[in-house]
Protein backbone atom coordinates (compact mmCIF):
# COMPACT_ATOMS: atom_id res chain seq x y z
CA UNK A 1 0.00 0.00 0.00
CA UNK A 2 1.33 3.71 -1.38
CA UNK A 3 1.90 6.40 1.48
CA UNK A 4 -1.04 8.44 -0.59
CA UNK A 5 -3.71 5.31 -0.03
CA UNK A 6 -2.80 5.70 3.43
CA UNK A 7 -2.78 9.39 3.71
CA UNK A 8 -6.29 8.54 2.01
CA UNK A 9 -7.55 6.06 4.85
CA UNK A 10 -6.47 8.15 7.38
CA UNK A 11 -8.07 11.18 6.45
CA UNK A 12 -11.37 9.25 5.45
CA UNK A 13 -11.53 8.27 9.44
CA UNK A 14 -11.14 12.16 10.70
CA UNK A 15 -14.18 13.04 8.25
CA UNK A 16 -16.27 10.22 9.34
CA UNK A 17 -15.87 11.86 13.39
CA UNK A 18 -12.74 9.58 14.35
CA UNK A 19 -10.39 11.37 16.88
CA UNK A 20 -6.58 10.91 15.96
CA UNK A 21 -4.58 9.98 19.28
CA UNK A 22 -1.31 10.76 19.75
CA UNK A 23 -0.87 6.90 20.56
CA UNK A 24 1.26 4.90 17.24
CA UNK A 25 0.32 0.99 16.22
CA UNK A 26 2.83 -0.35 17.12
CA UNK A 27 2.79 -2.69 13.97
CA UNK A 28 2.95 -0.03 11.23
CA UNK A 29 3.99 3.22 13.35
CA UNK A 30 0.83 4.91 12.29
CA UNK A 31 -1.69 7.18 14.44
CA UNK A 32 -4.30 5.08 16.78
CA UNK A 33 -7.73 6.45 16.05
CA UNK A 34 -10.84 6.35 18.82
CA UNK A 35 -14.83 6.24 17.66
CA UNK A 36 -17.49 4.74 19.65
CA UNK A 37 -14.85 4.18 22.12
CA UNK A 38 -13.40 1.86 20.38
CA UNK A 39 -9.39 2.48 19.57
CA UNK A 40 -7.78 0.91 16.76
CA UNK A 41 -5.30 1.58 13.82
CA UNK A 42 -7.43 2.26 10.18
CA UNK A 43 -4.16 1.25 8.62
CA UNK A 44 -3.76 -2.54 9.13
CA UNK A 45 -7.13 -3.16 10.77
CA UNK A 46 -5.99 -3.64 14.60
CA UNK A 47 -8.60 -2.77 17.09
CA UNK A 48 -6.99 -2.17 20.64
CA UNK A 49 -10.76 -3.09 22.83
CA UNK A 50 -8.95 -3.62 26.48
CA UNK A 51 -10.13 -1.04 28.98
CA UNK A 52 -6.75 -0.42 30.29
CA UNK A 53 -5.40 0.76 26.80
CA UNK A 54 -8.31 3.20 27.06
CA UNK A 55 -7.92 4.39 30.64
CA UNK A 56 -3.45 5.03 29.99
CA UNK A 57 -4.85 7.27 26.87
CA UNK A 58 -7.03 9.17 28.54
CA UNK A 59 -5.18 9.74 32.00
CA UNK A 60 -2.29 10.94 29.45
CA UNK A 61 -5.16 13.40 27.56
CA UNK A 62 -5.99 14.71 31.32
CA UNK A 63 -2.45 15.84 32.61
CA UNK A 64 -2.13 17.56 29.35
CA UNK A 65 -5.40 19.36 29.42
CA UNK A 66 -7.20 20.27 32.01
CA UNK A 67 -10.37 21.19 30.05
CA UNK A 68 -11.33 20.78 26.22
CA UNK A 69 -10.86 24.66 26.47
CA UNK A 70 -7.04 24.43 26.67
CA UNK A 71 -7.15 21.76 23.72
CA UNK A 72 -5.73 22.96 20.07
CA UNK A 73 -7.07 22.34 17.19
CA UNK A 74 -6.48 20.12 14.99
CA UNK A 75 -5.38 22.63 12.22
CA UNK A 76 -3.08 24.32 14.40
CA UNK A 77 -1.07 21.21 15.39
CA UNK A 78 -0.83 20.15 12.05
CA UNK A 79 0.44 23.34 11.05
CA UNK A 80 2.85 23.56 13.84
CA UNK A 81 3.85 20.04 12.98
CA UNK A 82 4.72 21.24 9.14
CA UNK A 83 6.60 23.91 10.48
CA UNK A 84 8.72 21.95 12.74
CA UNK A 85 9.90 19.44 10.46
CA UNK A 86 10.50 22.22 7.84
CA UNK A 87 13.30 23.38 10.30
CA UNK A 88 14.51 19.67 10.73
CA UNK A 89 14.63 19.08 6.65
CA UNK A 90 16.47 22.69 6.18
CA UNK A 91 19.25 21.40 8.60
CA UNK A 92 19.75 17.48 7.50
CA UNK A 93 21.52 16.31 5.48
CA UNK A 94 21.19 12.85 5.43
CA UNK A 95 19.49 11.47 2.06
CA UNK A 96 17.34 8.66 4.16
CA UNK A 97 16.57 11.39 6.84
CA UNK A 98 15.72 13.95 3.81
CA UNK A 99 13.15 11.50 2.36
CA UNK A 100 11.73 10.53 5.83
CA UNK A 101 10.74 14.03 6.44
CA UNK A 102 9.72 15.24 3.35
CA UNK A 103 7.40 12.09 3.23
CA UNK A 104 5.75 12.86 7.02
CA UNK A 105 5.67 16.75 5.44
CA UNK A 106 3.65 15.36 2.69
CA UNK A 107 1.67 13.50 4.58
CA UNK A 108 0.61 16.30 7.05
CA UNK A 109 -0.33 19.05 4.61
CA UNK A 110 -2.79 16.61 2.65
CA UNK A 111 -4.09 15.66 5.75
CA UNK A 112 -4.50 20.02 6.23
CA UNK A 113 -6.01 20.51 3.14
CA UNK A 114 -8.66 17.48 3.80
CA UNK A 115 -9.51 19.45 6.96
CA UNK A 116 -9.87 22.72 5.47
Amino acid sequence: MENDDKIKILSNELLKGAKMLSNHCPKCGYPLFEKDGEIYCPICKRFKNNEEGKKNIEDKKHKKYKDNAQMPDLENILVEKINYLSFKLKEEEEVGRIKEIAEAIYMLVKVLKKIK
